[in-house]
């Protein structure tokens, strides 16, 4: 049905004043009876109305939500049967998804080159589940591990319902304005922390909101380099300054070795397909670690944190790990994991799996045996619970999809397809080196964005083949 000549004259009083009372009403009324959390009311109807029936704004705000929202507030927010927040947006756009299908797209499906890899990674993921109740692990654990991996299930809701376009116009732009969000809690959380009286302080953030930096500084130097015209080089040279310094704040030695690859993976493909000056490319890249360093050296000059300091300290640990404590219970952690996997290499030990690790108590100064249900490390992760099965379905998928972001970039002209698909291929290079020591990837709520991009990787490989005439 469509609505056609459809206009709201300034004439409609009624209509004017009875959208300002419903405003005043849920601003208001929410004051008297929630004091602090007075904005849970009029965010909540505001999102249901932006989730009304579309898939793709459901995915949005999703992502954004999982973004930018602290853990702190997000931990509020348990829905019946343990649902968090993202999960119901989640089953929301599903819901949707499949009326969609089933009454407007009459059953057609829209496919993409990653989704059997994808399918199989889902599959493979229930497998471990049946796996788990098998080894005799918790329930209560098995769902609590098994619901990160099937986020990947946001995959196919992107593959059917949101276009090239889309992704182009607002999920790039979202993602970098949700890396300016988390960026200024960052700041604004350290300057907050420290006394800025004394020069020799430091107080490290870490939020798990921090892993969108990497993605959102590789986006924005995406589009320095490939597509400048756009928001204008100003722009772009602005929004670099919060992410960049918030970034360096979070003192993460996985997520620089991250930012690292991709960034140096970025000037090799500006060198690849520049026709002159190819010099520039290394220039360029060169440029942006030094104008990330001079932020860094003038916040610490205005605040007189001692950020140079604990740098060095961060890094040096990285060859003298047998100094850090954090560092040799990783270690050990690592050991533990591989002499369990060694026992159920081929399907593992399912979801739900348990070690006893040692961890260090900075209260106690000393180390602790305690329960853990997960690895720092994405490979043995994916080992301990889906064996070697899983790991090579995972890596599968993942190569895919670094496969079909590389051979968009080497075949279009479209500087904006350019500027995501380089983007998404070096910050998928960098998230394999970041998954030696972290498993955001398959673990956190940071996978549903993860699971985004991959969804958006395929959509654009897809529409751009379409475009060239390629299939």
């Amino acid at each position: 049905m469509t609505i056609r000549n459809w206009e709201i004259q300034p004439s409609f009083a009624r209509l004017i004043l009875a959208s300002i009372l419903i405003q005043v009403c849920l601003i208001i009324f929410p004051i008297g009876f929630m004091s602090e959390r007075f904005w849970i009311v009029p965010l909540f109807v505001t999102g249901l109305c932006l989730l009304a029936f579309s898939v793709e704004r459901t995915i949005l705000l999703m992502l954004l939500v999982t973004i930018i929202v602290p853990a702190s507030i997000l931990s509020d927010f348990i829905f019946p049967g343990g649902f968090r927040l993202q999960e119901v947006m989640l089953l929301i756009s599903l819901i949707f998804g499949v009326i969609d299908w089933i009454f407007l797209r009459q059953f057609n499906l829209r496919r993409t080159e990653i989704d059997l890899a994808m399918l199989c990674f889902l599959l493979i993921t229930v497998f471990s589940v049946g796996v788990g109740y098998i080894q005799g692990n918790a329930s209560t654990v098995i769902w609590r591990d098994v619901r990160f991996p099937l986020y990947y299930v946001v995959f196919f809701l992107v593959t059917q319902f949101v276009d090239r376009e889309i992704i182009l116009r607002r999920i790039t732009p979202l993602i970098i304005f949700a890396g300016i969000v988390v960026s200024l809690e960052y700041v604004l959380e350290f300057v907050g922390a420290i006394d800025l009286t004394v020069g020799d302080r430091f107080v490290r953030v870490a939020r798990l909101q921090g892993m969108i930096f990497p993605l959102a500084l590789l986006l924005i130097i995406a589009e320095l380099m490939f597509s400048p015209q756009r928001w204008g080089k100003a722009v772009l040279v602005f929004v670099f300054i919060p992410v960049g310094l918030a970034f360096v704040l979070t003192v993460g030695r996985s997520m620089w070795a991250a930012f690292v690859v991709g960034l140096i993976s970025i000037g090799l493909m500006h060198f690849r397909t520049s026709r002159v000056r190819r010099w520039r490319s290394m220039l360029i890249v060169a440029s942006f670690v030094v104008f990330l360093i001079a932020i860094v050296f003038s916040f610490q000059r205005f605040t007189g944190a001692s950020i140079d300091a604990q740098i060095f300290e961060r890094s040096r640990t990285l060859i003298q790990f047998e100094e850090n404590v954090h560092v040799l219970g990783r270690i050990f952690s690592y050991g533990k994991a591989w002499d369990e996997i060694v026992h159920h290499p081929f399907i593992g030990y399912g979801q739900g799996k348990t070690l006893m690790l040692l961890n260090y108590s900075e209260d106690l100064k000393r180390f602790e045996w305690v329960k853990a249900w997960t690895v720092d490390s994405l490979y043995l992760t994916l080992l301990l619970k889906t064996g070697f099965l899983g790991l090579i379905i995972f890596l599968w998928m993942y190569v895919r999809t670094l496969l079909a972001s590389w051979r968009t970039y080497n075949s279009t002209d479209d500087p904006r397809v350019r500027s995501f698909c380089s983007a998404a291929f070096s910050t998928l290079l960098g998230l394999s080196v970041l998954g030696l020591g972290n498993a955001s990837l398959i673990n956190g709520r940071f996978t549903l964005v993860y699971a985004i991009v991959f969804g958006c990787v395929a959509v654009v490989s897809r529409e751009s083949k379409l475009m060239e005439g390629k299939v």
